[in-house]
């Protein structure tokens, strides 16, 4: 292979703003000009350039992009409440919000939700995270002109979500069908907004059985939190043959609970969960989310966002994935 050869094919990470110049005999400064569409050269000159960049397959970090963009290249993502990030589910999303962001060129930088205020002066579009009641972000960010998408239920500007009504739904109905008629619900969406328990209540309600909610605090450690409050609804026997979970971490909670009582799962007690988040699950009668697929229609949203589009929700499908629990 010769020399010329080599350089021709030489791959994309290889190729800089830097060799860009070298080879067309210019500065950085009109390398950027060009590749930004900034005034300052001639036309002629722009597409030299331009005609370089493509022939070594040229293609801008995220970082880069955001030294010459500024915050416009910036999306921060604002974390709901300070410690989420603790939690299995919030890292695998952050990690695929990342990946999605970095393949757009956009580089995401994170605001625990008290720094929400000054995500103006950092960031030129944001995701939020956790939607919960009385959040006040999306106003803030409207009222400021900033183009935001919630990972949440429809609500205020773009957003996206898993079908969570639907997955819980099916969870409840195959409980139902596996002949359990002592359903109960642990979470902490208990208000009449949240969406996972409408799912639950609508299939009790078309079975025409009845309702049995524990209501659990947040907390820095769900499962925890979920293993104490199934402990005292259990004393001093189990009043219930299916439990409904709203998120894995609460499922192996409430497993370690009723193993430490004796009650055999899922002779007794069938368990349910939601997420599928790996490992966590790897027994647990669950529901899938595409977390991946969330995050890749988060990004997608958020260019409608920026390019003034008008606001939409997109509804996520979910998948029953039957295990040993139930």
């Amino acid at each position: 292979m010769s020399r010329d050869d080599t350089q021709t094919e030489r791959p994309a990470k290889g190729a800089t703003i830097h060799e860009i110049a070298k080879a067309a005999g210019v500065s950085i400064a009109s390398v950027s000009r060009a590749l930004n569409g900034k005034p300052g050269i001639s036309e002629a000159l722009r597409e030299h350039i331009l005609q370089i960049s493509r022939d070594i397959h040229y293609q801008p970090s995220a970082a880069a992009r955001a030294l010459i963009g500024g915050k416009a290249a910036v999306v921060g993502i604002s974390l709901g409440r300070q410690d989420i990030e603790l939690r299995p589910y919030y890292i695998l999303l952050y990690q695929h919000l990342t990946l999605a962001l970095y393949r757009q060129g956009m580089v995401p930088i994170f605001f625990a939700c008290d720094q929400t205020p000054t995500l103006p002066e950092r960031a030129g579009s944001a995701i939020l995270l956790s939607d919960f009641p009385g959040d006040e972000r999306p106003g803030f960010l409207a009222s400021r002109r900033i183009p935001f998408v919630r990972i949440g239920p429809p609500g205020e500007g773009f957003s996206v979500a898993p079908d969570d009504r639907h997955g819980i739904y099916l969870a409840t109905r195959h409980l139902i069908e596996g002949g359990r008629r002592r359903i109960a619900f642990i979470g902490d969406e208990l208000g009449d907004d949240r969406h996972r328990l409408q799912g639950y209540q609508q299939a009790l309600a078309e079975a025409g059985l009845p309702e049995s909610l524990i209501g659990v605090p947040f907390s820095y450690d769900p499962a925890l939190t979920a293993y104490r409050y199934l402990g005292r609804f259990l004393q001093p026997g189990p009043p219930l043959d299916g439990l409904v979970c709203e998120n894995d971490e609460f499922a192996r909670g409430c497993l370690t609970a009723l193993e430490d009582r004796g009650i055999r799962v899922p002779e007794q007690v069938a368990v349910t969960g939601f997420d599928d988040l790996p490992t966590l699950a790897a027994q647990l009668t669950t529901v899938r989310q595409d977390i991946g697929r969330l995050a890749v229609e988060a990004v997608g949203l958020l260019g409608e966002a920026i390019a003034g589009a008008r606001p939409r929700h997109i509804d996520l499908p979910v998948t029953l994935i039957r295990r040993q629990t139930g």
